[in-house]
């Protein structure tokens, strides 16, 4: 079980100030739940491209946390931890959360590499087709990608949500930053796929920072 986190940070806080927090005492605490396998932030560094006149998602952040399945998750959020203490803590960092429970097609790779994240907006029944068709690109562009569905949300709330949740994200791993670059220039297949496939989507390239 996965869970995909939208964050946004606190108005009048540096990225700087924002990352470090996120990557200490809140990390540390989040770590005091039981049941997480891996735990992973995912640091928007800039948008590589966006669908459409303007960016349709707050996103500075992206946490990943996976667990071993649904009763571990569960167990993880109805802990004091997971229940109390975490979410008295957010504000002091965030000012948007917004929960996506995943099921994932695809798999991380083992070996470093640059990473993108896109969320989007598609319709239920597109999922099929469009994992088809983002598994063939991949073998083309030497790439490995993930197609994460949204089966739930949640929101916090103290603290803005997104008003349309995305349907799913992508996560594509590609050999250079410069081929992240590529992979959305007009004539890609990638963003050919995604156009074809989504409403809205934006394409971020990601800082990742594994915490374990």
């Amino acid at each position: 079980m996965k869970r995909m986190t939208l964050l946004a940070k606190r108005e009048g806080l540096s990225t700087a100030d924002f990352r470090n927090y996120w990557a200490g005492p809140h990390a540390a605490l989040a770590l005091g739940m039981d049941g997480i396998t891996k735990y992973t932030h995912n640091r928007v560094d800039k948008a590589l491209w966006n669908m459409g006149s303007e960016p349709i998602f707050d996103v500075d952040g992206i946490v990943e946390l996976f667990f071993a399945d649904a009763e571990a998750m569960r167990a993880a959020q109805a802990s004091t931890v997971g229940q109390k203490y975490i979410p008295a803590d957010e504000p002091l960092f965030l000012k948007g959360w917004t929960l996506c429970v995943v099921e994932t097609n695809g798999a991380e790779p083992s070996a470093p590499a640059a990473k993108v994240l896109v969320p989007f907006h598609a319709q239920p029944s597109a999922r099929e087709e469009f994992w088809r068709d983002l598994q063939q690109v991949a073998g083309s562009m030497h790439s490995t990608i993930a197609l994460n569905w949204t089966i739930s949300t949640a929101r916090r709330e103290r603290l803005w949500a997104e008003p349309a949740p995305p349907t799913g994200l992508v996560s594509i791993w590609l050999p250079s930053v410069a081929e992240a670059h590529a992979a959305f220039e007009p004539s890609s297949r990638l963003r050919a796929a995604i156009e074809h496939h989504c409403l809205h989507a934006v394409a971020y390239l990601i800082d990742q920072l594994r915490i374990r």
